[in-house]
């Protein structure tokens, strides 16, 4: 199903979903995280399992983009629960990537004092994790792993500097997970970034009360005590990968709109790039301009859009990541 295609069953899924006002209780019931049963359990693999959590949360995913805004603010509470509950007891990157994949259709069709109670569970634990001993870059973990693998951007961010680190130790339980869904799940999570980026400034005044652990808010200097997730993971990623040259500045776009899957971390560089300097250089007036160095569409994810623009360049994204090539 290509892009076009795709927004034509939005129309038919919003419009069957307004005349029946019990299907969307329903969809919301079958994202269950227990078997039913014990013969269930005994049937259905945990692997197959997963993936039918993962398929039912992409429908509530795609049910949500469908409608207007604030459609399913009374659902809140639900859908927070449905969703919480896969990040706690899921410890499976494909789950952990569709629930990344909820929050940001929900950041669209849901007005910021609709998403309060989202916040702890997008950005929980997050000064837990920001007593880590940034000056040799050593991260603190708890013990328990539904503890470290908590899927919160902070942690998913956390597990992406650990690896580019080489310093992974994920349980054995998980090191037999395909390293292309981790991925997945990786990129999801910068998709989820970009999303809190590009939105106007100021419009969720809840990320804007952590936005500088993501990204510098004024330009750091050598002496700074912290530095944020962005310019971190940037100097991880050059020093593995190394830096970007002049010609690939230009050509590369930093923004992840039209990515739909990832193969290494060194195709996120441009992205963290872009996020660790953000501040450092002057504003240029257009976002595709590529002076003194700026990354292609670099400005896009600086909170200077119109709510309309940043609007449709996300539903944009959202579309490519909903969107099938067609199999013969």
């Amino acid at each position: 199903m290509d892009i076009q295609a795709l927004k034509q069953w939005l129309i038919i899924i919003d419009n069957l979903m307004t005349q029946d006002k019990t299907s969307f209780r329903e969809l919301l019931m079958r994202i269950s995280t227990t078997s039913n049963s014990t013969l269930s359990s005994l049937i259905t693999s945990k692997e197959s399992d997963h993936e039918l959590r993962a398929q039912a949360l992409k429908r509530l995913a795609f049910t949500v983009l469908s409608s207007e805004l604030d459609r399913y603010q009374s659902q809140v509470p639900e859908i927070q629960e449905r969703l919480s509950e896969n990040i706690r007891l899921s410890q499976v990157p494909t789950v952990h990537a569709q629930v990344f994949l909820c929050y940001r259709v929900l950041l669209l069709r849901l007005r910021p004092s609709h998403l309060v109670s989202m916040w702890p569970a997008m950005v929980t634990e997050l000064a837990s994790f920001l007593t880590v001993e940034l000056s040799n870059w050593h991260l603190t973990f708890f013990s328990n792993k539904f503890e470290i693998y908590s899927t919160t951007l902070v942690h998913v961010l956390l597990q992406i500097e650990q690896q580019l680190l080489g310093a992974s130790s994920l349980s054995d339980d998980l090191k037999c997970d395909r390293s292309d869904h981790w991925m997945q799940l990786y990129l999801a999570a910068c998709k989820l970034l970009e999303a809190l980026c590009t939105l106007p400034s100021g419009y969720l005044p809840q990320y804007q009360m952590c936005h500088w652990a993501f990204v510098a808010s004024v330009g750091a200097s050598c002496s700074d005590s912290f530095v944020p997730f962005a310019g971190r993971i940037s100097a991880l990623l050059n020093n593995k990968f190394g830096q970007l040259t002049t010609s690939e500045k230009k050509l590369i776009s930093a923004s992840l709109l039209n990515v739909k899957t990832l193969t290494s971390f060194g195709e996120l560089r441009p992205f963290f790039l872009a996020l660790a300097t953000q501040n450092k250089s002057l504003l240029i007036s257009q976002p595709y301009s590529t002076e003194d160095g700026q990354l292609r569409d670099a400005a896009f994810m600086s909170g200077k859009l119109t709510y309309n623009s940043a609007i449709s360049r996300l539903e944009h994204s959202l579309h490519v990541d909903f969107a099938e090539p067609w199999q013969l």
